[in-house]
């Protein structure tokens, strides 16, 4: 079954094809054109809360690349060769924070939605903005920071895990 699209889903995704100025982040195919075509590719699932809006979960992949690292929306995916990207991106002490972070649950979700959308959608006009002054390479932005729980276990396990 689809995970249902909420308004701060389509902030948060258009932010991370912003990131990258509308470029496939594994084969660098421009899609400024067509952006209906890249996606905004989840390395776990977005069915798992606790991780759906960090921004280092999160790609922006063509069609064809979401389906060969990451399965799309009927799951498969070379999970070993999206491992090895997600690496070279972002590190592998990131992804195993992401991967042990996943396992927690996020029962108070439903309460930040309207939070998170404001979030992104502001972080998505500066972005704009920053693009439509010039700005090319990669825009890095932080994650909502609202959830006090969320933020709280993120720090307990990355210091556990160094």
């Amino acid at each position: 079954m689809a995970v249902k699209r909420t308004v701060a889903d389509k902030y948060f995704s258009k932010c991370i094809r912003l990131r990258t100025n509308w470029i496939c982040e594994y084969c660098e195919m421009d899609f400024s054109h067509d952006i209906g075509s890249l996606h905004c590719s989840h390395f776990v699932s977005r069915n798992n809360k606790i991780v759906r809006f960090n921004p280092s979960n999160a790609f922006a992949h063509c069609y064809k690349c979401h389906e060969q690292l990451g399965g799309g929306r009927w799951g498969g995916g070379n999970i070993a060769e999206f491992a090895n990207h997600y690496d070279a991106i972002h590190g592998a002490d990131q992804r195993e924070l992401i991967r042990t972070l996943s396992s927690y649950p996020y029962p108070r979700f439903k309460r930040h939605e309207k939070a998170m959308a404001k979030y992104y959608r502001e972080i998505m006009h500066d972005m704009e903005t920053m693009r439509n002054n010039g700005e090319c390479g990669r825009i890095e932005f932080d994650m909502y920071e609202g959830c006090e729980e969320i933020n709280e276990l993120t720090e307990k396990l990355r210091n556990a895990l160094h």
